[in-house]
């Protein structure tokens, strides 16, 4: 705003100063064809540099300027237009010219030292503000542009000096307080800085903002018996000064005091003048305090003050998802869930909240809430492949097979650029096509996962096994279930899926070597497992045994709806 103002001004000022002259010439001796023309010219060039045409204003400004050589708004609005252009070298050039013509205009001496400034010139910006600040001792603006030159030249005692003047000319002021403390903390001139805060806080002591600002230098600086003592006496003339208390939890909890940090952060907490947003601030104390101190007090305590902080400000999304937080770190994962998805009546913009309440749903295998949240998660995210993954696994386990399809290939089109994901989603798809007699696509899913990870287990149990039960391109069956039992030979389930393609290309022997090794092992058999032995046993003529393991399968569970008709036949019916 303060350039737009000397613009402004200066484009005010440079018709008048034509003005005055022509009116002069008139007078005297008449105004010359080429200073008319230069009038032109320069009227015309002030019409694109309003409109922003700098390209179309700088050539007639230079017509102006060869038309009327000693003009020095013309050098000026030159400059400026190639300063518009990000030309800076022009811009200098013009800019030296004005001020060479006009060295009394304090507006081309200052429109100098941006130039120079922006050049990296910093030594000839210097001598463009001190001899400003010089001529107009009462304009702090030029004070405040040296000084920020001598930081830039790291000049920091000249700095320090200039802020000195200022001061004596306005008084204590906040603004340049702050820049001399960061200038003598980078010089490592700690009790300066802190000399600077006494004496901000001095000039108002009902400023609290000025108590804050002190004690975090102290606290940044490791000086806790200052911040202690400078914070307490605060307490004590004011005693809703809420941020103190907040501070020296801060300092307890450095200290590694936590009974004091738990203590103070409680009563700034019960202050109902505290803002939401400053209590916000306090829990995330306490979540760091979480990370050296995970007792169950603590948790508990952590957990009393959101509760409540829910209960003050219940429209509040923050709230909720710090609560949930905190209850996920107590394991209690529901009530978690529950309360992230609170939290998105209020602010639904929040994609790792949803990405939370999706993964707990999923973990939780709450597959009508995760059909439900995932849909919702797509309606803001539309484009976050995960959403649409999940959403195509509900539906999957749900048997809505097209529905699944349908978000399992928007989530392929998505995932284009996460193949760890385009894997699961290929993986899924394959079965969902398969649930669907839709063998083609099926095979096409599994094999683009197989391509990526030869070893996916899932896609290589599912489709060989699928494959066998087809009867359908049995050589590369068998090479995917040989493949799953040599990384996976104590897994009963894949050691009944290779038996199983063995077992449908003939092979019984074989085929019942694999399942017995199954049916020993201490985990993962079925009814399943054993009512394929007994299959096997069948075709291998040990008709008793067969019937045997029928009846051990459907004592078990698991099994197909033909068990009993077998056992009650004796025979063998697929």
């Amino acid at each position: 705003m303060k350039f737009s103002k000397i613009i402004f001004i200066a484009l005010i000022a440079l018709p008048i100063c034509t003005i005055a002259q022509k009116n002069k010439k008139t007078e005297e001796e008449g105004i010359s064809e080429k200073e008319l023309k230069a009038e032109a010219y320069f009227v015309e060039g002030m019409k694109y540099y309003i409109a922003e045409t700098f390209d179309k204003a700088i050539p007639l400004f230079k017509k102006a300027a060869e038309d009327n050589p000693t003009s020095s708004g013309t050098n000026y609005m030159l400059a400026k237009s190639f300063l518009a252009s990000n030309d800076l070298a022009n811009a200098s050039v013009y800019s030296e010219k004005a001020l060479k013509m006009d060295e009394n205009n304090k507006f081309y001496r200052k429109f100098l030292g941006e130039i120079y400034t922006k050049q990296k010139r910093y030594k000839e910006a210097a001598t463009m503000y001190e001899k400003l600040a010089d001529k107009f001792p009462s304009d702090v603006d030029n004070y405040l542009d040296l000084s920020n030159i001598y930081i830039l030249q790291e000049k920091f005692s000249d700095a320090i000096e200039v802020y000195n003047k200022i001061e004596r000319t306005i008084g204590v002021s906040e603004e340049i307080t702050r820049q001399k403390q960061l200038i003598y903390l980078k010089q490592n001139k700690v009790e300066k800085a802190i000399e600077e805060g006494d004496k901000l806080i001095a000039s108002e002591p009902t400023e609290p903002e000025y108590v804050v600002q002190q004690a975090q230098i102290l606290i940044s600086n490791e000086r806790y018996d200052q911040a202690i003592k400078m914070l307490q006496n605060s307490l004590k003339k004011n005693q809703d000064f809420a941020e103190a208390h907040v501070l020296l939890a801060e300092i307890y909890r450095k200290q590694n005091e936590l009974e004091k940090c738990n203590e103070e952060l409680q009563v700034a907490f019960a202050n109902k003048n505290l803002p939401v947003e400053i209590k916000f601030k306090i829990l995330g104390s306490y979540m760091l305090m979480m990370k050296e101190d995970n007792s169950d007090k603590t948790l508990e305590n952590l957990l009393s003050l959101t509760q409540e902080l829910v209960k003050q400000s219940p429209k509040e999304a923050k709230g909720h998802v710090v609560l949930g937080d905190l209850l996920m770190k107590k394991g209690e994962m529901a009530a978690a869930r529950d309360s992230y998805v609170k939290s998105t009546l209020y602010d639904k913009s929040i994609f790792e909240v949803w990405l939370t309440i999706v993964e707990l749903d999923s973990k939780l295998n709450h597959i009508d809430s995760l059909s439900k949240h995932s849909e919702e998660a797509i309606e803001y995210f539309p484009n976050q492949s995960f959403f649409w993954y999940h959403n195509g696994f509900a539906n999957f386990a749900k048997k809505n097979y097209e529905k699944a399809i349908s978000s399992l290939e928007e989530a392929r089109n998505l995932a284009v650029d996460n193949p760890e994901l385009g894997k699961h989603v290929n993986a899924l798809l394959g079965d969902a096509y398969n649930e669907l007699k839709q063998y083609s696509k099926s095979d096409d899913a599994y094999e683009a996962v197989l391509k990526t990870d030869p070893n996916y287990e899932h896609v290589l149990n599912n489709y060989s096994y699928y494959l066998s039960l087809r009867k359908d391109k049995l050589s590369r069956a068998v090479q995917l279930s040989s493949r799953l039992t040599d990384k996976f030979g104590e897994n009963a389930t894949y050691l009944d899926t290779h038996a199983w393609v063995l077992y449908t290309m003939k092979e019984y022997q074989k085929s019942r070597e694999f399942l017995e090794r199954a049916i020993k092992q201490s985990t993962g058999v079925s009814g399943t497992i054993v009512e394929h032995y007994g299959d096997v046993l069948f075709q291998l003529g040990e008709k008793d045994k067969a019937i045997e393991q029928w009846k051990k399968a459907r004592q078990m569970g698991e099994n197909s709806p033909s068990i009993d008709k077998k056992i009650q036949s004796g025979a063998l019916i697929e």
